[in-house]
């Protein structure tokens, strides 16, 4: 399983969902030529060894964004769609606060079914972690 995971890593630095779906990867190559992989939120440079033993799970990597590749998009839809590159990211913006509320309404849905006697984490505390005010719902 190890060396299935190892393989399966990826060979190209950048960004990527793990495995496991729910953690994020740096992949970058070091000034002095070793590869480093950061996650979010962990102190440690993991190695592809260590990556894969530690974080594995049945989804396929998948590669993200990064910053760089979000400017040359916007640029070439600014372009096929003759529009200026400001009109288009007020619009890419709205989508993205729409977005965010829809998710935001679902953890505070989550919030909200959740036993207010559970031994779990209080209620407002998880609510806190995510970033939303339960006296604003």
């Amino acid at each position: 399983m190890i060396a299935r995971n190892t393989a399966s890593a990826p060979t190209h630095p950048g960004v990527y969902r793990m495995p496991c779906g729910n953690c994020y990867v740096d992949f970058f190559v070091a000034s002095d030529g070793t590869e480093r992989w950061l996650v979010p939120g962990d102190e440690r440079s993991y190695t592809r060894d260590t990556v894969a033993i530690a974080r594995h799970g049945e989804h396929p990597w998948e590669r993200m964004y990064t910053l760089g590749h979000a400017a040359a998009e916007i640029r070439r839809r600014a372009t096929a769609n003759d529009a200026q590159v400001h009109v288009l990211i007020d619009e890419l913006a709205a989508v993205a606060a729409a977005e965010d509320a829809a998710e935001d309404e679902e953890i505070a849905r989550i919030v909200r079914e959740r036993p207010a006697d559970s031994a779990e984490v209080p209620l407002s505390d998880l609510a806190r972690k995510f970033g939303i005010d339960l006296n604003e719902l």
